[in-house]
């Protein structure tokens, strides 16, 4: 496990030969923020940075504060690109603007997120709100942009995608009720913020897991790219709030008084962070707070998960081999990604 001097010394010797790409998306508050920063603080504002988020005013102060190269220095640019990351319709139209406008991609990070115990609903497209931020955005930023991040791996350059979740914190998938509709058919709406929903517990407790099973597949396709989940731990951000319901108020303030002793600040956060998204090469990464590699497999050629094998069913395994801290299984994954490439984008993989 790198030291956090060692991760600070590494960030800051980051010197690419070329202009690097980076897009976060989530970068306007919160850890997503504190990782744009310090991505240009290491490349001292040289770079493309795109911030993805729905508040332009953060957006303008964020970027306001960044370094800002000679203007003698080219390729550099400091934008924000305004999406409603629960609306995936949204999302590919943004994502296909980019890719219009974009020849490479370098960096992808993707971090907004929802936090309730108490509140489950839908979004206008019907699906989840939990799964809609902490996992169904992620995955079509991911599937979109991927042709952006192959461009700048066959330059010779760093292709890395991140998930900023809850690495190793994913319950078992369960494939019987994936978009969580049975649960939320079981949820009193009369008692919605009141007390603890379940459908909002499951929303919270398999996104991390369906995050697994995301880089575990978009690696085993693309052998040349990193795809890492990572989770950052407890930070000192407006996420660190947790709805309880008002019933349970007071269990919350208590987590929340005990998070103040506990939690670190989003910049500290942010240097783990980004050295781990600088750090890998290519292959799956599930990564602690620390940025620590607890579980890593790297794929040589693109392979299509055997169902039939007698690992399949085995969770933690992935392909044959055992992972620490990794949710999916070989069929897990391929019917969460069948499953979510029908809700997201109304087309079944492999058809």
């Amino acid at each position: 496990m790198p030291t956090f001097s060692q991760v600070q010394s590494s960030n800051a010797s980051y010197s690419p030969t070329y202009v690097p790409v980076a897009i976060f998306a989530g970068g306007t508050s919160g850890i997503g923020q504190a990782m744009a920063e310090a991505f240009a603080r290491c490349t001292q504002g040289k770079a493309h940075i795109i911030l993805i988020g729905r508040n332009s005013d953060a957006a303008a102060r964020v970027i306001a504060g960044f370094p800002k190269p000679p203007v003698t220095e080219v390729g550099w640019r400091h934008e924000f690109v305004a999406c409603d990351a629960t609306n995936m319709s949204e999302i590919r139209a943004i994502c296909a603007t980019l890719r219009g406008q974009l020849t490479r991609l370098n960096f992808l990070v993707v971090s907004a997120g929802f936090n309730s115990m108490a509140v489950s609903k839908t979004t206008s497209e019907g699906l989840d709100y939990h799964l809609a931020l902490r996992y169904y955005s992620r995955y079509v930023y991911f599937k979109e942009l991927l042709p952006l991040l192959k461009n700048a791996r066959q330059q010779g350059q760093h292709a890395h995608a991140m998930t900023m979740l809850g690495a190793g914190l994913g319950a078992p998938i369960s494939t019987d009720d994936i978009g969580l509709d049975r649960a939320r058919s079981q949820t009193i709406n009369a008692l919605r913020g009141v007390m603890l929903s379940f459908a909002a517990l499951k929303g919270m407790a398999y996104s991390p897991g369906y995050n697994d099973a995301m880089v575990a597949y978009f690696a085993s396709q693309n052998p040349g790219i990193a795809f890492t989940h990572i989770h950052p731990g407890f930070v000192k951000t407006s996420g660190m709030h947790t709805d309880t319901g008002w019933l349970l108020a007071p269990i919350s303030w208590l987590y929340e008084l005990v998070m103040v002793f506990i939690a670190v600040q989003p910049e500290t956060c942010a240097e783990y962070m980004l050295y781990a998204l600088l750090d890998a090469e290519r292959g799956m990464f599930l990564r602690s707070p620390t940025a620590n590699i607890f579980s890593t497999h790297a794929f040589d050629t693109p392979v299509k998960l055997d169902i039939s094998s007698p690992t399949a069913h085995q969770t933690g395994v992935l392909n044959g081999v055992r992972l620490k801290g990794y949710s999916g299984s070989d069929i897990t994954v391929r019917k969460v990604m069948e499953y979510t490439e029908e809700v997201t984008c109304a087309k079944s993989i492999g058809r």
